[in-house]
């Protein structure tokens, strides 16, 4: 008997959310078609596409500079050249938090080292949980979303119409239910607290549509 095919996860997919390797160059360089499409105004892109990295270290005296690692493990760097340099951002810097960039973009800085440059303060954010947490809450999404029957986050009890059990959502992520209140604070204090963080960041993604471009997206 064949097993099922796992759905791949939105932030999973190497096209929409690439690592830094499958990033378009700069379009000063070269076109790259994938993302691109030739209009009656230039060169615009087809659809969306968005960088995650972890902080990894955060360096720089004159602007924010941030050193991440991508989805293939790649630590690279991203530039704020921003009208404040990054200092509106600065405060939400932490190491192990995630990075999001949108439509970023193959960068050689002065020093021959290569990563993202940002110019739009608003195609920029930090997640609070890590990475890898964020990739687990998008597949966690993305399961519920075939059908997988929903069950209790702390007991694993499944909800049951014919025997009245009914699960509540959390209140805040809107993803994860529970059977009772003593079972919410539980996994509050065993994980959720982070999960649920994670959560909340994947809904911003899961809310749109990155095959189509009609106009840009901003955070």
């Amino acid at each position: 008997m064949r097993k099922s095919k796992k759905p791949q996860s939105l932030l999973r997919n190497n096209f929409s959310f690439p690592a830094f390797s499958g990033l378009p160059d700069e379009p000063e360089i070269e076109i790259d078609l994938r993302y691109y499409d030739d209009g009656p105004f230039g060169f615009e892109p087809s659809q969306h596409w968005c960088f995650l990295g972890e902080i990894v270290d955060t360096i720089g005296l004159v602007r924010v500079l941030l050193r991440v690692k991508d989805k293939d493990g790649k630590v690279i760097t991203i530039g704020l050249y921003t009208d404040d340099r990054g200092q509106a951002l600065a405060p939400h810097i932490k190491i192990g938090h995630t990075v999001a960039v949108l439509y970023g973009e193959q960068h050689g800085f002065l020093d021959m080292s290569v990563g993202i440059r940002v110019e739009v303060a608003s195609n920029i954010k930090i997640i609070p949980c890590s990475l890898e947490q964020l990739l687990k809450a998008s597949d966690d999404v993305a399961s519920l979303r075939k059908g997988k029957p929903r069950r209790c986050g702390s007991c694993g009890k499944d909800e049951n119409a014919s025997d009245n059990t009914h699960l509540r959502l959390c209140s805040r992520c809107r993803h994860t239910s529970y059977c009772g209140e003593d079972c919410q604070k539980k996994a509050w204090v065993e994980g959720h607290k982070v999960d649920c963080k994670a959560l909340v960041g994947v809904q911003w993604f899961t809310a749109k549509n990155w095959r189509t471009f009609h106009d840009w997206f901003s955070f």
